[in-house]
């Protein structure tokens, strides 16, 4: 595959993992469209050449609202770029923490217990793993209608983000783990499928503790040594030294994206989900 001239479909592209993608790809000289919740941020305009980049607004856990985002991207292709839709990369991903079993009041009684929100197990796996999916079936058979490019016939490739978390969900991340473990699952069967027959490449990539919106340590108006244990995502992330072997420090984004850029580029990648980690294998609790 080649990335120049090329339309690349990028689910969450507006912020972290995603935005970095888009980034890359147009350096290469890609055409990006983005489907996102939120435009990206102003700062990044200079990097998003507005003649190779469409935004549009997109719940990915709506069917609808994904139909719409396509739409508008094969009219654009169509009438404005006429660069083929030649991948899918699906960064687009919510956390969510939660028990199992919740911790119980002293009194409680079998007439009166608490239960794990079952409400926010859905939503996590509506937008990590129906959003992934979906997309994903939508776009296939506009890229299996593509030219075949180059000796091996390629026609695109779908990229999909899964988490170490797939591998080594920690404490309250029952709705998360369980999400990223079935985009991990997803990747074989579809590469399975769509390889001889339409000549489309499926890989997923399962990122460690990278700096993203989440994660991305924030200043505190107290001292590091003063900060509650506990607190929240940003602030736990870095708390165990052990975590990550080497090199010990969060992921970065143009990392992340440059392994994209590879997979999209080496036709031999194919039906596999790759650890991008720093060797991190995860504590059952951060």
């Amino acid at each position: 595959m080649q990335i120049r001239g090329r339309t690349f479909i990028i689910s969450g592209g507006s912020s972290g993992l995603g935005l970095a993608t888009a980034i890359l790809l147009l350096r290469h000289g890609a055409n990006v469209a983005i489907f996102d919740v939120n435009p990206p941020p102003e700062q990044h305009a200079a990097e998003l050449d507005a003649s190779r980049v469409l935004f549009t607004k997109t719940n990915v856990s709506s069917t609808e609202s994904l139909q719409n985002a396509l739409r508008s991207t094969l009219q654009w292709i169509k009438s404005s770029t006429a660069k083929p839709l030649a991948g899918t990369i699906c960064c687009a991903g919510i956390g969510g923490a939660a028990l199992a079993l919740p911790r119980q009041d002293p009194s409680a009684s079998h007439d009166h217990v608490k239960y794990m929100d079952i409400s926010s197990f859905d939503r996590v796996l509506s937008v990590n793993l129906r959003g992934t999916v979906d997309l994903i079936r939508l776009t296939l058979p506009h890229m299996a209608l593509n030219t075949p490019y180059g000796p091996d016939g390629e026609r695109g490739v779908v990229i999909v983000v899964s988490s170490v978390a797939a591998y080594e969900g920690q404490v309250g991340q029952l709705a998360y783990s369980a999400s990223k473990g079935a985009v991990r699952s997803i990747v074989l069967p579809l590469a399975r499928e769509l390889g001889r027959g339409a000549g489309i490449r499926v890989v997923g990539i399962a990122p460690g503790v990278f700096e993203t919106g989440m994660t991305k340590p924030k200043p505190h108006p107290k001292p590091r040594s003063e900060v509650k244990k506990g607190g929240d995502t940003s602030s736990r992330a870095m708390i165990n030294p052990e975590m990550v072997q080497y090199p010990k420090r969060m992921g970065r984004g143009d990392e992340f994206a440059r392994l994209v850029k590879e997979i999209v580029e080496n036709p031999m990648i194919n039906g596999d989900t790759i650890r991008l980690d720093g060797a991190v294998r995860m504590p059952s609790r951060l």
